[in-house]
């Protein structure tokens, strides 16, 4: 049950609900589409071409009689990351906020309601303070992935499932964010194709095309197909073309030639790029503690060199250099040509756009050929969608959201994925293809989003200070991370 006191909060609130409230029509089911996760449908027309079909989610005739629905964002102080796919006041010519304006325009029509975007500083802090107060300014809640954990454990946010209309099994909700941010058959947040923020914070691999001609290296696209790219080509392909340029006897990444570059974060690459999770889930939905130790042991073994040997490397967390900042200290060493590999969030491909040479982007590799799939990290600055405890109508949160998510498939998720990325930003036509290959593999694990224990901290303290030591980590971790995994699925539970 939810705590008490929220409950009572709630209840004085709701005595000042909305002035103005949303008309519905008799139809009360739940909208359904019949397709398969994440796919779009398609029609075949009479000369046999064929065309994509935009799927319609089955919701009520809904008026809203004018009324504002309000997404809690990240606002200016974000910089890059603050939020550019709720709202949008007018067309500008740029792809992603024209299809923002349309999309917004195209919902305010259809349901006579405004779409606002309320930008903040701490979308957390200020969403519990909402909640807390009772107050039914925000509809929905867009904080990031370890905010919207926490919101999730104190009981701030609707598990998902309960909000009428919301269709999870559709293809505008991210299939496999739905799968694996839910635990005992609860979800309180997930993400899809109404939010960019997910799809810029995706761990991927680029690579400098004239540092690969100048050593021959012209298959890598294939590698990938193949699925034969792994840790130990990427680190043969690192020492390959790695040099000190200068003969100063240091390797300077202003100075010379390495073949990775990037910060901590690509740990978690590395780490996922495995198929590694620091839990599974079993048939009730119930997660697992589940990490191999002895294949954890050889991954570790891998990524300290193509994190740490400083000779093929540069870490932008532990160097020599006095180098801190991500854009103007990292960006420029790949960016001037001094690393075969940059390891940063798929938004850096956006952020490189005035890069003279051309580079390719590629999935992160995998540990060895036997591994059956890539596999992708999602930095937790990615917001999730939740619904706020304080709302005032669930039933017009769910019908807007839905709505909106489904429209967002065929206008936002094209301008970002298909104008803006392949067709503004991209290099060539291959990278298309890997694109797809990296954002069909993206995955979550909820024991590294809430730390439990400590158990991804083993794995990544072994790698940033270069020992294998995970098994002694690991054994002192264990019984922690159970204990904290018991308490946030009790938590999950009890605020259903």
């Amino acid at each position: 049950m939810k705590k008490r006191i929220i409950a009572a909060i709630l209840l004085s609130a709701m005595l000042f609900s909305f002035a103005v409230s949303c008309g519905k029509s008799d139809k009360g089911n739940p909208a359904s589409v019949t397709t398969a996760a994440n796919a779009d449908a398609t029609a075949t027309s009479a000369d046999g071409t064929t065309a994509e079909v935009e799927l319609q989610p089955e919701l009520p005739e809904y008026d809203c009689g004018g009324a504002t629905f309000t997404f809690l964002v990240r606002g200016p102080t974000f910089n890059e990351w603050e939020s550019q796919d709720i709202g949008a006041e007018e067309e500008n010519g740029e792809p992603v906020n024209d299809s923002v304006f349309s999309r917004n325009l195209y919902i305010n029509e259809k349901y006579n309601v405004e779409i606002a975007a309320a930008g903040v500083g701490d979308p957390g802090a200020s969403a519990k303070k909402a909640v807390q107060a009772g107050d039914q300014s925000y509809d929905i809640f867009m904080a990031n992935t370890s905010e919207s954990a926490t919101l999730a454990t104190q009981g701030f946010v609707y598990n998902l499932y309960d909000i009428p209309y919301l269709n999870l099994e559709a293809p505008w909700w991210d299939q496999q964010s739905v799968k694996d941010l839910s635990m005992a058959n609860l979800l309180y947040f997930c993400t899809g194709d109404i939010s960019i923020m997910c799809n810029d914070a995706t761990w991927i691999l680029m690579f400098n095309k004239q540092i690969a001609e100048d050593f021959k290296i012209s298959g890598i696209y294939d590698q990938v197909k193949e699925g034969v790219w792994t840790f130990d080509q990427m680190i043969e392909y690192m020492e390959l073309v790695s040099a000190d340029l200068n003969g100063d006897g240091v390797i300077s990444p202003k100075d010379d030639r390495l073949g990775f570059a990037t910060h901590a974060s690509s740990i978690e690459g590395l780490f996922f790029g495995a198929d590694l999770k620091t839990t599974s889930k079993d048939d009730k939905d119930i997660p697992y503690i589940d990490m191999d130790t002895d294949k954890i042991v050889n991954v570790i073994e891998k990524a300290n060199v193509i994190m740490c040997d400083t000779n093929i490397a540069f870490n932008l967390s532990s160097n020599k250099f006095s180098m801190s900042n991500c854009l103007t200290d990292l960006q420029p060493v790949f960016e001037n040509g001094h690393s075969l590999f940059y390891g940063e969030v798929m938004q850096c491909i956006i952020r490189l756009r005035a890069m003279e040479t051309n580079f390719g982007v590629i999935p992160f590799p995998k540990a060895d050929e036997t591994q059956e799939r890539y596999s992708h990290f999602v930095h937790t600055t990615g917001c999730m969608v939740s619904v706020p405890l304080s709302s005032a109508d669930t039933e017009r949160a769910g019908i807007i959201l839905e709505a909106m998510a489904a429209k967002s498939r065929y206008t936002l998720r094209r301008a970002y994925y298909d104008i803006c990325l392949e067709g503004k930003f991209m290099r060539d036509v291959e990278s298309e293809d890997m694109l797809d290959i990296i954002l069909a593999s993206r995955s979550w694990d909820l024991g590294y989003i809430y730390g439990w224990g400590g158990l991804f901290s083993a794995f990544s303290n072994c790698v940033s200070k270069n020992n294998t030591d995970f098994a002694s980590k690991f054994a002192s971790a264990e019984t922690k991370a159970q204990t904290a995994l018991d308490k946030t699925l009790s938590a999950w539970e009890e605020n259903a």
